[in-house]
């Protein structure tokens, strides 16, 4: 989402400057080598103790008309009061059963409304907005922005429910459809990918490419369930009727092997150690052990017949590049854009994984694959078109701007 966005603001605005706030600041700054593009704290402990009382602060002298003291503000506040809108690229907020994520829903967009920079939500998933608290904040903090854009028909229909009567809610495709392997803005894992990439090449096997989720695996583990052993007894039924696998990523923090948020390395590991501890056989095995963008992800995914994932833009990505994807997922944010393709029996809910359901859906896909992948293709353009909606409105949005400061 946040290359695709930059890439397209760049068709229009190719001297554009780009301030994008960050859950990882550090990594993200090394990661990217543009000097348009800016990276600033948005950590919960920054945002708290250092973005909220410093946008009110800046709010302050501005209205005591002492500017001149605003250099005593952190960078990253003025960036914000200085830009000329701020994209909200959460992919989901505001949703029952993810409370503890509600002061950082609200927390990433207070410094904006202060410093009245607008606000652009684009496409992601919200609610639904059972639960009181959820409602409350979420009525009262959309309330604030300038714009809206639901990705799905459920997300839609949860927005339309809060009477938002300062802003209208549009309904609109991801705009991760719309990315091109020129909107990169980093190059890790060139040279593994390249590596990897050539064995693939020559696999004679069909490959198939799954792509697990870590907050999929966090969630098993709460529940003590098993994610990582079905997706490994998978691995294993597959690769003993003749398939190649390829174990990739979405999210990666190569150096955190630790930690399992937004990075799905460590349980791509865990699978694979877990066949090699069974003594089967790694050499129709293919796995990613490093740090991976999208262009990347896309190019190991043309390799494979199909691919399985649990990760919403790993499905998307699939989708853009016409791939037969199956699905393994959590919420109703996946089933609604398989539906859009005609795809959505295609869809599984992962807590109800059955290695022998997928394997029969496996074997029936690859079955269908021409026409799978035609049909995928049907659809393409009117996803594209939608997603388009939301840089239309941000051209129109940026233009009155930039109007304004003129006259």
């Amino acid at each position: 989402m946040l290359t695709t966005s930059i890439g397209r603001i760049r068709d229009r605005y190719p001297e554009a400057n780009f301030n994008i706030y960050s859950y990882y600041p550090g990594r993200d700054g090394e990661l990217i080598n543009d000097p348009r593009i800016r990276v600033f704290s948005a950590t919960p402990l920054y945002l708290v103790s250092v973005f909220l009382p410093c946008s009110l602060l800046l709010t302050l002298l501005k209205a005591l008309h002492l500017t001149s003291l605003a250099k005593l503000v952190p960078e990253s506040v003025r960036s914000l009061d200085g830009s000329d809108v701020l994209i909200d690229l959460a992919g989901v907020s505001f949703i029952d059963g993810r409370e503890k994520f509600l002061p950082y829903n609200v927390l990433t967009l207070a410094p904006a409304f202060f410093l009245d920079t607008p606000v652009v939500k684009f496409s992601q998933a919200c609610g639904p907005f059972n639960n009181p608290v959820n409602r409350f904040l979420a009525r009262h903090t959309l309330s604030r922005i300038d714009k809206i854009f639901a990705r799905g028909r459920k997300t839609h229909q949860h927005l339309q429910s809060l009477s938002l009567d300062t802003c209208h809610p549009d309904p609109a495709a991801d705009v991760a459809f719309l990315h091109q392997a020129q909107d990169r803005i980093s190059s890790e894992g060139h040279q593994q990918l390249i590596n990897l990439g050539n064995r693939l090449r020559s696999e004679s096997r069909k490959v198939i490419g799954i792509c697990p989720s870590s907050v999929l695996a966090a969630i098993s583990d709460r529940q003590d369930s098993n994610y990582h052993n079905q997706i490994a007894t998978l691995c294993h039924q597959l690769m003993a009727q003749g398939y190649a696998i390829l174990l990739y990523p979405n999210a990666t923090r190569e150096g955190e092997m630790s930690k399992l948020r937004n990075n799905d390395l460590p349980v791509i590991a865990r699978i694979v150690n877990q066949l090699k501890d069974d003594n089967h056989t790694p050499q129709p095995l293919y796995y990613v052990d490093f740090d991976i963008n999208t262009p990347g992800i896309k190019q190991l995914m043309s390799y494979c017949r199909l691919v399985m994932v649990s990760r919403f833009h790993a499905m998307i990505a699939a989708l853009a590049i016409g791939q037969p994807v199956i699905v393994l997922g959590w919420s109703h944010k996946y089933r609604e854009v398989m539906e859009f393709f005609e795809l959505g029996d295609l869809v599984f809910d992962f807590s109800q994984l059955n290695s022998g359901r997928i394997l029969n859906t496996i074997r029936n896909t690859l079955d269908h694959e021409s026409s799978i992948r035609q049909q995928i293709k049907q659809h393409q353009e009117s996803a594209k078109a939608s997603a388009h909606q939301q840089f239309t409105y941000l051209y129109n949005l940026l233009d009155q701007v930039d109007s304004c400061k003129q006259s």
